[in-house]
């Protein structure tokens, strides 16, 4: 039997990643009545020190949809709403901000641009790239006089652009910084201890995994060459977008406790999970079918999945659950932002047969 004709289970699916190129992966699967976790090659490949799975990494894009749910918070609070524009609470900071709104952000129907390829060019010019410090109004000023790549609400994009615009809004409308009332509304009630935004913090709490990333010429294309290690940068060059750090047992809770409605109301809860179609060339991992209000749908042969993945140098990672929030799986690996392309195969093939098993849990 040929290593494609295997079943995966959760050793399998880090196994497999490994296998594929990265130098290690963890895994874990929790189907309501047991939690299973497995990790395979390294966490540090100059100390050769092993991956273990409940190590902390950057989550990336899984940050997005902690945002999203404090945005559904305020919104629930009628301190702003689904239809108010950036121009409402960023007044004349966004040339076409009195058209998008914030419910366009959420789902990226907005049209806004990507700002990301820009700063990916100086973290990678330079290890002295990494270290910049980015405020969100210049990350937003990088593309704000662009054109919009279509007008609002007539088409769909990936915007981390975006997300810094709804980390903006959140400060607006509460007057407090965003990691702060991220902790205090959901990462301190959901005791994710192992959760965070960090602001000028650019290490990563211990126990954690270090990251990795292919060499990247200037027009981040790969390179040949031996992997760099990300894992120290400064979190403000993706901030709102991007920049929680996390493990896998804080992720697939804080998924358990979204998808069972617990932290918004059933109205926002019903718009949290309204999706739209995903081009499938808008995204360059073929893991999203649909996207709602901060989390992704994902098909698998037995019905879809609701969750978000994560890349980002140094790490890529996904989380998905059942609809119903009672199952969850996850997996990170420590290589990210563009993976080799046999790791992301490999992340494809993982969660599509751990997420086909979950759903006949």
């Amino acid at each position: 039997m040929s290593d494609r004709d295997q079943p995966l289970d959760v050793q399998g699916a880090a196994d497999l990643l490994v296998r594929g190129g990265a130098p290690g992966a963890a895994a874990m699967v929790d189907d309501g009545s047991q939690v299973r976790r497995a990790s395979s090659g390294l966490a540090d490949l100059r100390t050769g020190r092993p991956m273990q799975p409940d190590l902390h990494f950057r989550a990336g894009s899984i940050t997005k949809p902690f945002v999203a749910t404090l945005v559904l918070q305020l919104v629930s609070e009628d301190a702003c709403s689904l239809e108010d524009t950036v121009e409402r609470w960023l007044p004349e900071f966004l040339s076409d901000g009195d058209r998008i709104t914030i419910r366009q952000l959420l789902n990226h129907t907005a049209g806004v641009p990507q700002y990301t390829d820009i700063v990916w060019r100086e973290l990678y010019a330079s290890p002295q790239g990494r270290f910049r410090t980015w405020s969100p109004r210049e990350l937003v000023a990088l593309v704000a006089d662009r054109p919009l790549d279509f007008a609002p609400g007539t088409g769909w994009s990936y915007s981390n652009t975006g997300y810094v615009l709804l980390g903006m809004i959140v400060e607006a409308a509460t007057g407090s910084r965003l990691d702060r009332e991220l902790a205090r509304r959901i990462f301190g009630p959901l005791e994710l201890r192992h959760t965070s935004l960090p602001v000028g913090i650019r290490e990563l709490p211990s126990p954690a995994s270090r990251g990795y990333s292919p060499p990247l010429g200037p027009e981040l294309e790969v390179v040949d060459g031996p992997f760099e290690d990300f894992t120290d940068q400064d979190p403000s060059s993706t901030w709102a977008s991007g920049a929680a750090v996390s493990d896998l047992g804080d992720l697939t809770r804080f998924f358990r406790v979204l998808l069972t409605g617990r932290l918004v109301p059933p109205g926002l809860f019903t718009e949290l999970l309204t999706t739209v179609d995903v081009p499938p060339t808008s995204v360059q991992l073929p893991l999203l079918d649909r996207y709602g209000l901060g989390v992704v749908e994902v098909d698998t042969p037995l019905g879809p999945l609701v969750g978000h993945p994560g890349g980002i140098p140094g790490f890529l990672s996904m989380v998905l659950s059942t609809r119903d929030g009672q199952r969850q799986l996850g997996v990170m690996t420590n290589v990210g932002d563009r993976a080799p392309e046999p790791v992301v195969d490999a992340f494809i093939r993982a969660f599509i047969e751990l997420g086909t098993r979950l759903l006949t849990s």
